[in-house]
């Protein structure tokens, strides 16, 4: 019995070696694109949760600095909160605490501003993501007011 073996392709066996690569480059680009998108992401991410950061300090300063020249405590929180709404800074997401105590022969005033960034995130979260972001942002500004 005579067995016979096909013929090689036309291009020899060097081509069958080029074919069987073609799919290498897909599947690499598919796992390098994916780690890409995600880095993107957190930059992306990052930046908004900063410029968040930003915006809730604006908020204290400015309710803090709206109380000056106020010349009683019920004045001055009245004056503060006033500025705080103004912000622009999503109802519902923050909470605002006010206190006057005496500093010296004066009066001061203290903002402080907790931003619930887990019940109102600014960018939808990504899986893991989670474990580097703060739960809140805060920020606290005192001014002499009297």
């Amino acid at each position: 019995m005579n067995r016979q073996h096909p013929a090689p392709p036309t291009g020899g066996y060097r081509s069958l070696r080029r074919r069987d690569q073609k799919g290498a480059a897909l599947v690499e680009f598919s796992l390098v694109v994916g780690l890409f998108v995600f880095v993107l992401y957190g930059l992306i991410a990052f930046g908004m949760i900063l410029a968040t950061k930003q915006r809730v300090t604006n908020a204290a300063a400015e309710g803090a600095r709206a109380a000056v020249g106020q010349t009683t405590p019920a004045a001055a929180v009245s004056a503060a909160t006033a500025r705080v709404l103004a912000a622009g800074l999503p109802a519902g997401a923050y909470t605002q605490v006010y206190s006057t105590a005496s500093c010296g022969s004066n009066m001061c005033i203290t903002v402080t501003i907790n931003y619930d960034l887990v019940g109102h995130p600014v960018i939808p979260p990504a899986p893991g993501l989670g474990l580097f972001t703060p739960g809140t942002l805060s920020s606290k500004a005192v001014v002499q007011y009297s």
